[in-house]
């Protein structure tokens, strides 16, 4: 497998863990909250717990995004070691760059205000409900367009190649002797 396909490969898979990894979060959340409160949770999140419960699919998940996170940047170092780079060629767009920045920062304050918010009990996760929903719905959103502004990069992108082994006949390689 080339090292762009992997990069790219790596990419997708921790677009797909991570906006799988919020969902079941935020079912979770939502859960908690019915489960504390008694006023029930959607049926789609009642679904899910009874398949898998929530409270052991939600660790899973959590170890799951970790171990991506750690493929697709050894997948990207990879690639960018085989990169052939030459002077003006097109650099990381600033998209990117801003979407990556956002996402550093972003992930793990939604992780703290997830994890304090689970931590004070149903009620309050009920109060803050919203402000916790969206701040972990913009991480995944920033974390998804960073992840497809690189990948549309790697995918324009050259990578170094090993060069052709010429094959020369034996019969060809002496063209004096042959009539």
């Amino acid at each position: 497998m080339s090292a762009r396909r992997a990069a790219l490969s790596a990419l997708v898979a921790l677009i797909a863990v991570h906006i799988g990894c919020t969902l079941v979060a935020l079912a979770a959340y939502r859960h908690r909250i019915g489960v504390v409160t008694h006023d029930g949770a959607s049926f789609p999140v009642e679904l899910l717990d009874a398949v898998v419960p929530l409270r052991d699919l939600l660790p899973a998940v959590l170890w799951l995004l970790p171990v991506t996170l750690l493929v697709t940047f050894a997948a990207l170092g990879s690639w960018a070691a085989r990169r052939t780079v030459r002077p003006g060629d097109e650099r990381l767009p600033r998209a990117a760059w801003t979407a990556g920045i956002a996402a550093v920062l972003l992930n793990p304050l939604a992780a703290v205000r997830y994890a304090s918010a689970t931590a004070n009990g149903g009620e309050y996760m009920r109060t803050v409900q919203v402000e916790t929903t969206l701040l972990v719905l913009a991480a995944a959103v920033v974390t998804t367009m960073s992840a497809l502004a690189v990948a549309g990069f790697v995918r324009r992108s050259d990578t170094a190649s090993p060069p052709p082994h010429m094959r020369v006949d034996d019969w060809s390689a002496d063209t004096a002797g042959r009539e």
